[in-house]
């Protein structure tokens, strides 16, 4: 008995490091606002005369803030006081709740997100996403469906109709158009403003 749950501890504490270890990665900055995301303005990011900032999400002890060594000051920014954060390897996430959504595009009428969903390890394969969106006008962020995108552009006329002739189901919504180096749904939206 005793080895068992010397067995089943040992697993636990494994698990937890191994937890640990993927909740940490490294941040190159904050963007405040929409705006300064489409300019690509990071605050509390690195320049030439500044040390190395560290941002700490707190992932594994949930708190509403995040903590940012910056210049020698330690700072606690409330997570609903900025729009998202950009890793070092360049992807940008946007908190919403307890789960962050990583950002796909730029695009000045609608910005894309997707969420990883978590599966068990039979389930193949185990890379599942959940598409999200939101415009200019809401910043709130909705399931990516085309009734959602209809609902959120009630001012164009067409797109109502260009959807449902372009996209039979509501995964080809992230059809990606090589040509126009941006997705369709966003290019859509692009010609008719």
């Amino acid at each position: 008995m005793k080895r068992i749950n010397n067995t089943i501890c040992t697993i636990v504490l494994m698990m937890c490091m191994s937890i640990s270890v993927a909740a940490q990665h490294k941040m190159a900055g904050i963007y405040k606002t929409m705006n300064d995301y489409r300019e690509n303005h990071l605050s509390y990011s690195k320049d030439s005369s500044q040390e190395i900032p560290r941002i700490t999400l707190h992932t594994l002890a949930p708190r509403d803030y995040v903590s940012i060594q910056y210049n020698g000051n330690n700072i606690h920014l409330n997570k609903d006081q900025f729009f998202a954060y950009q890793l070092t390897n360049g992807e940008v996430y946007r908190l919403a709740g307890s789960n962050a959504y990583q950002l796909l595009n730029k695009g000045p009428h609608l910005l894309l997100y997707k969420r990883k969903i978590p599966a068990s390890p039979k389930e193949f394969p185990s890379g599942k996403f959940k598409y999200y969106f939101s415009t200019d006008q809401d910043n709130t962020m909705k399931e990516l469906t085309a009734w959602n995108i209809k609902k959120a552009f009630p001012d164009n006329t067409t797109l109502a109709d260009q959807v449902d002739a372009l996209f039979k189901r509501d995964d080809e919504l992230m059809a990606y158009d090589r040509f126009h180096e941006m997705y369709k749904l966003e290019w859509l939206l692009t010609e008719k403003k």
